[in-house]
């Protein structure tokens, strides 16, 4: 427990940084969205490519395809219990789906898959990335138009992340021998993912009075469900049902706190960010308790 805080600790060391570098006028929000662009462009895809080009082989999908199918009915339950809390919780129709999107999509691409590779190595990671595959499509589908009341679009689906996954599972699975500058070079990018994204969560942040992100008590309702209730809900029944491995593949994402995408998706089209950005700091704070508390549980770490 005390290894998986002080894992956490680090990560919020940057968010602090950036919060703090924003308060005095060192950033502003042009520099998010530098870091956004740098994180959605070339961390993250470098560090999906690496991940699957080196381990998605032949044998691994014969022995774990069947996780992502199984992950597809976990969202779905999932899905639909948020929807109704969602729709309890939001006084208007717009505050309920960024409540309920904060549920279903955990902060696990910027900073699960960081603790994960760091906690249990490469290997765990690929579990993770595989098992939260059906989380991604939502999020740039269905997610995606409920935080921007457009309508549903699959060309969002053509990201970078998507891409450097496929083509990694490519490489993968053709056993492709990648050059060792090129690895090292995707190494140097991966290892940047993670304290960009918290500084990017700080400087999020920073953009908001905290009396504005501290009052709304909706919002630690959701933060609860989203940090204990869904990763012991889930992870209990897969750990009784399926296996403890899957089970804990499983609260690698489910614990994370909720995602900056609340505040990204809305901000690109002129929509209240308020909401989310008051999820991603109360639920950034707890997680740094409730990641090891649950994590504990079932033997993470």
């Amino acid at each position: 427990m005390i290894v998986v805080f002080e894992q956490v600790l680090v990560l919020f060391v940057f968010a602090a940084v950036g919060y703090v570098l924003t308060r005095c006028g060192v950033v502003d929000g042009t520099h998010g969205g530098l870091l956004s662009k740098l994180l959605v462009f070339v961390f993250l895809p470098c560090n999906v490519f690496k991940t699957f080009a080196t381990r998605f082989t032949v044998v691994y999908l014969r022995d774990h395809g069947v996780e992502m199918l199984l992950s597809c009915g976990v969202l779905v339950v999932v899905a639909v219990a948020a929807h109704l809390l969602g729709r309890l919780l939001g006084r208007e129709r717009y505050e309920g789906r960024v409540y309920e999107y904060s549920m279903v999509v955990p902060n696990a691409g910027y900073m699960g898959y960081a603790l994960a590779e760091s906690l249990l190595g490469a290997t765990a990671l690929l579990n993770m990335m595989l098992f939260n595959l059906p989380i991604s499509v939502y999020t740039y589908t269905i997610g995606f138009c409920m935080l921007t009341k457009r309508r549903l679009s699959l060309r969002k689906l053509c990201n970078p992340v998507i891409i450097s996954m496929l083509l990694g599972t490519a490489a993968g699975l053709l056993s492709l021998p990648l050059p060792q500058v090129l690895l090292e070079a995707l190494d140097s990018a991966a290892g940047c993912m993670a304290p960009a994204a918290m500084l990017l969560t700080g400087i999020v942040v920073a953009g908001y009075k905290f009396s504005a992100l501290l009052t709304n008590w909706r919002t630690y309702v959701v933060t609860a469900v989203r940090l204990f209730v869904l990763p012991l809900a889930v992870g209990g029944a897969l750990w009784l049902w399926v296996s403890p491995a899957v089970a804990q593949t499983a609260v690698l994402i489910y614990a994370m706190p909720c995602g900056l995408n609340s505040v990204v998706f809305p901000k690109s089209v002129g929509e209240n960010c308020t909401y989310g950005a008051s999820l991603a700091l109360i639920s950034s704070v707890c997680a740094c308790v409730s990641i090891p508390l649950v994590f504990s549980l079932f033997g993470i770490g």
